[in-house]
């Protein structure tokens, strides 16, 4: 849909921004320390995938569930054609990279083990704390991903308005807060360190992000506006930034959120107006072969790495230009080979699948009626 030209915006600046924290940690890395400290927000891309993501699967599951037979059926293909292919070419691309030995996220277990591999290939390797990211790199934000589509039907039957969508947002931080508070002293592995990154990872403080992206299909698509909130939660959600305001202390709102509520307003504006230096076909394109991308650009800083053409100038600025350029060309030249062979002819196979059912399903009751 052109008017949705921005979403696909979203998403190339969400892979442009990834890309902006990976090629910081390569090669020569004596960036001064505040450019640094902006690149490393760069990683902040992939909430905004997690945002865009919602929005777009709660337009597409309400617009589709009227007009099918089994739309939960049909939405579990899609998002199976859709993400699948291109992971578990993953999988087996980066467990030939790096094998099956020991590594960061492993802690201090000596190898990858077959069940490890077995929860990449359904999906579940973001339950552990040492399969979250162990073989695929980024691979925590595709079982993140995956969490939030088995719960979306169920969110799609109880959020109905733009009030449902706010309380749900707001249930998602303190849902995220109480874990917190749980889990934070009580680590379920030997390596504190690697806890507290999987805290971070782990879905429960995703969850609030997505909630947003829900938030942002009813103030976009649905057009409806404050008028429609509730004062009682309202109330209760300038009670919670209150409370994080006196304590000084984000356990309500912590710092990816507030990306995501600025992420939410980027989202918004576009939707209004659409200056050319965001969306334009260039980081349209680039939005459209993000996924690809994501898992390509690790394997390009890979091969740069190890075949010493990482470092192109003495100069630290000049040098991670000049980086990031070559990465993001050699990412988008792979990714669009990817797209069209892996991508697009998987998700046609989906869809063609989907329709067969779909007939056969409406014949079946046409038969039945008659």
């Amino acid at each position: 849909m052109k008017k949705l030209d921005y979403v696909d915006a979203l998403r190339g600046l969400a892979i442009l921004g990834v890309l902006m924290v990976h090629v910081s940690l390569y090669g020569s890395s004596n960036i001064p320390f505040k450019l640094s400290t902006i690149f490393l927000e760069g990683g902040r891309g992939v909430q905004l995938f997690f945002l865009a993501s919602a929005f777009t699967l709660f337009l597409s599951f309400k617009n589709r569930s009227a007009n099918e037979v089994y739309p939960i059926r049909n939405y579990v293909l899609r998002r199976f054609f859709r993400i699948a292919p291109m992971y578990y070419i993953g999988i087996c691309y980066f467990l030939y990279q790096e094998g099956f030995g020991p590594r960061y996220w492993l802690g201090d277990e000596t190898h990858i083990t077959g069940f490890n591999i077995l929860a990449n290939f359904t999906f579940l390797h973001g339950l552990n704390p040492h399969w979250i990211s162990s073989i695929v790199p980024g691979g925590w934000s595709i079982g993140i991903e995956m969490t939030f589509y088995v719960l979306l039907p169920l969110l799609c039957w109880k959020i109905k308005n733009i009030n449902h969508a706010l309380n749900f947002f707001m249930i998602s931080l303190l849902i995220n807060s109480l874990f917190r508070f749980i889990l934070a002293n009580h680590s379920l592995i030997s390596s504190a360190r690697l806890w507290n990154e999987y805290m971070f990872f782990y879905f429960p403080n995703q969850l609030p992000i997505f909630a947003l992206g829900i938030l942002m299909y009813f103030l976009i698509y649905e057009r409806q506006s404050g008028n429609q909130l509730s004062g009682r939660s309202l109330l209760i959600l300038f009670g919670m930034i209150l409370l994080q305001l006196a304590t000084g202390k984000d356990f309500l709102f912590p710092k990816h959120v507030l990306f995501g509520i600025a992420f939410l307003i980027l989202g918004y504006a576009l939707s209004l107006y659409q200056p050319k230096i965001i969306v334009n076909q260039v980081i349209k394109y680039i939005g459209k072969i993000s996924f690809s991308m994501y898992f390509v650009h690790f394997a390009v800083l890979y091969w740069l790495t190890k075949l010493n053409f990482i470092d192109y100038s003495v100069h630290s600025i000049r040098n991670y230009c000049i980086r990031y350029a070559i990465v993001l060309f050699i990412t988008i030249t792979i990714a669009s080979v990817f797209y069209q062979l892996v991508e697009v002819p998987f998700q046609k196979l989906g869809k063609k699948l989907i329709e067969r059912l779909e007939r056969r399903e409406k014949l079946k009751n046409d038969l039945t009626i008659g």
